[in-house]
């Protein structure tokens, strides 16, 4: 098979070969300077695909595979196994896994040392089109989704959907929930395309299409707005509801993939746009029973209460209101929009 490299970005590729592209990454670091970080799953999955490397079997750094690993207890075991080695600053991790590697693993070195280098070689379809890219990274804390983190850049993001294959059709789905909020805040040609397409197909070749057309997407607001002081508070449309129920169900302790949450969000976050933006209603109602018909959307045992509380911890708020990212139609969206207690409980109850 050719070698299909495609760089989207100064510092993304897309390739069908990520064992060589790897090794060209890393060909300027000694051996016993490249640190990889997995979980137990991508350790046994995904390690063989670039093992050709002949990375130190000490230097891989493995952590357990679920969201309740995100946290500090996980980033200290890191910590402590690089300060053990005696990492130096010009060492370098390579980040071998779903949003939740990527994103401990990007923080973990990212104040090591004040900064050490690293790579993410994301391994869902979720991290390939959220978490690895953008320079966000953090864990959770509390509690709470993402409530420590900073931002910092990987050093590379190799993306090959060779990986795909050993995923469950819940995880595909959850990269796909990311996906349809890119559609949404693009326009109605990338909602109508991506909507005519199975999302179950994401390791066929012809999925890499939509998946680079949703890095475009999300690449062209980040590149203008690196550190989320404006434009690229766009990209939390969904979030903002969809985080706190992530937390909820944390408090829980049931399963809830991050993109499952973004489109409960998304319903919750559009009729907050009707109210808001008037949004029209009718397509609100389309894009719900589309959703629905695509995810396991469920509001049982949500408390709106609870919730609007969860939603008061959300980083971009001020006093008293919550800060959203709403739209006023596909493709047109506003950030910043204060929403008061009582339109964010009517939101959750009509999203039931």
């Amino acid at each position: 098979m050719p070698n299909t490299n495609h760089k989207l970005m100064e510092n993304i590729v897309f390739t069908n070969n990520v064992a060589t592209e790897l090794q060209d990454a890393t060909n300027s670091t000694a051996r016993e300077d490249i640190f990889v970080l997995t979980d137990c799953n991508t350790l046994k999955y995904c390690m063989p695909v670039i093992g050709e490397l002949a990375f130190k079997e000490t230097n891989v750094i493995t952590i357990p595979a679920n969201e309740t690993s995100k946290n500090l207890e996980s980033v200290s075991k890191v910590w402590l196994t690089l300060s053990q080695r005696l990492v130096r600053r010009n060492s370098l991790l390579i980040n071998l896994g779903g949003g939740m590697i990527c994103d401990l693993g990007g923080f973990a070195a990212s104040c090591f040392k004040r900064g050490m280098r690293y790579i993410n070689v994301p391994t869902t379809l979720l991290a390939q089109v959220d978490a690895s890219v953008g320079g966000k990274t953090g864990i959770n804390f509390n509690g709470l989704k993402n409530e420590i983190g900073v931002f910092s850049q990987a050093e590379a993001i190799i993306m090959d959907t060779v990986f795909f294959s050993t995923l469950d059709k819940r995880q595909i789905l959850s990269g796909y929930g990311e996906m349809f909020k890119h559609a949404l805040l693009a326009g109605c040609s990338d909602l109508k395309s991506l909507m005519e397409i199975n999302p179950l197909h994401a390791e066929n070749e012809f999925f890499r299409k939509p998946i680079k057309r949703s890095l475009e997407i999300k690449q062209s607001i980040v590149s203008k707005d690196p550190f989320e002081k404006g434009e690229r508070k766009s990209l939390n449309f969904g979030h903002t509801a969809g985080h706190a129920i992530e937390s909820f169900r944390i408090h829980e302790n049931k399963d809830l993939y991050h993109g499952e949450a973004v489109a409960h969000g998304i319903i919750i976050e559009l009729y907050l746009s009707i109210m808001k933006l008037n949004f029209d209603s009718q397509l609100c109602e389309e894009i719900k029973t589309y959703l629905r018909s695509i995810f396991n959307i469920d509001f049982n045992g949500i408390n709106a209460e609870s919730l609007y509380n969860l939603m008061l911890h959300d980083k971009k708020n001020t006093d008293d209101e919550v800060n959203f990212t709403l739209l006023s139609r596909v493709g047109e969206y506003k950030t910043d929009c204060y929403c008061s207690k009582k339109e964010i409980i009517d939101a959750i109850e009509h999203a039931k």
